[in-house]
């Protein structure tokens, strides 16, 4: 018979050779690193320099902020899974970790959409951007993409504390507690629960996806009807590289999210999971602000101030 008092679950993790999951921590352990590393720096510039304090910079340091927390919900585990360390995490640890997870993830969609809108307006709209970007508006959609992000979560979890277990300790086969693994361990009848999971999947990434992808698709018309060769290679440049970041971000999330699936998770996913939860954020950092050439210069501004300083002294 099905039990309610489950206690704790096992995440099994990368199951690897020990030399090979070696090396997979000191290139997770370098990515996490540096990807914190880069977004604090995103996050104190853009709030230090007036230069900076325009709705682009304010929607992307809202973003560094996400990407902090959303690489910090699933890396720290699975670097302590990966040196041998503690592998069992609680029910309401668990619990807790999916929240985080899925609710930052369906966060960040929302801050893509605003990003797009906000480069839509820019390039298509320029008369109109200043009274329809104003600081009002930047704070409403920051602070909407955070609540609906929020908020679109609470069904996940619900969903899943109505599941049943067989057993008090249940092993997980994935590095941290996602969807698809919890559904696959229930004694429960899971259907209902995976087609409402795939509705709300569905519409949080597609709705999300669909108006991030026309703002592109505007922006990219309105690239080719400028008459400056120059003009429209730095538009096209920046916008495409944004492009590309929003399309894996997508594609790896509709990949793991937006399908049905009654297996646990698979190898592929596990690796699609692990580019989605630590390589996009790292992604992020450099794409979307430190490939900007005015972040650029205001840091190698600081970086030559700092030099001479240290000469000096």
């Amino acid at each position: 018979m099905p039990s309610n008092n489950l206690t704790k679950f096992i995440l099994l993790g990368l199951p690897l050779s020990p030399w090979i999951q070696t090396c997979i921590y000191a290139v997770f352990q370098c990515v996490y690193i540096l990807s914190l590393f880069g977004n604090i720096i995103i996050t104190a510039t853009t709030c230090t320099y007036h230069q900076l304090q325009t709705p682009m910079y304010f929607l992307l340091t809202s973003l560094a902020f996400l990407d902090i927390l959303f690489i910090s919900s699933t890396v720290p585990i699975l670097l302590s899974i990966l040196v041998g360390g503690n592998q069992v995490i609680s029910l309401s640890g668990c619990l807790f970790q999916f929240y985080v997870y899925i609710s930052l993830g369906g966060t960040e969609f929302f801050l893509l959409a605003a990003i797009s809108l906000d480069r839509y307006l820019a390039i298509c709209q320029p008369l109109k951007y200043s009274a329809i970007m104003t600081r009002d508006h930047c704070w409403r959609l920051a602070i909407g993409s955070w609540v609906f992000g929020f908020l679109q979560g609470i069904p996940f979890v619900f969903l899943i504390t109505q599941l049943q277990f067989c057993s008090r300790t249940l092993v997980i086969n994935h590095f941290f507690c996602d969807a698809s693994a919890l559904l696959h361990l229930s004694c429960s009848k899971t259907q209902v629960a995976r087609n409402i999971i795939f509705g709300f999947a569905s519409f949080t990434i597609l709705s999300s996806f669909i108006a991030t992808v026309s703002s592109y698709f505007f922006i990219l018309l309105s690239i080719y009807g400028i008459s400056s060769a120059s003009g429209r290679k730095k538009l096209f440049s920046t916008c495409s590289s944004h492009f590309v970041v929003v399309s894996i971000s997508y594609g790896s999330c509709i990949f793991l999210y937006v399908r049905f699936g009654e297996s646990g998770p698979s190898s592929t996913e596990k690796a699609v999971s692990i580019f989605n939860s630590i390589f996009i954020p790292f992604l992020n950092t450099y794409i979307y602000t430190l490939r900007n050439h005015i972040i650029k210069n205001i840091l190698k501004g600081l970086w030559r101030t700092n030099a001479w300083f240290c000469v000096k002294d």
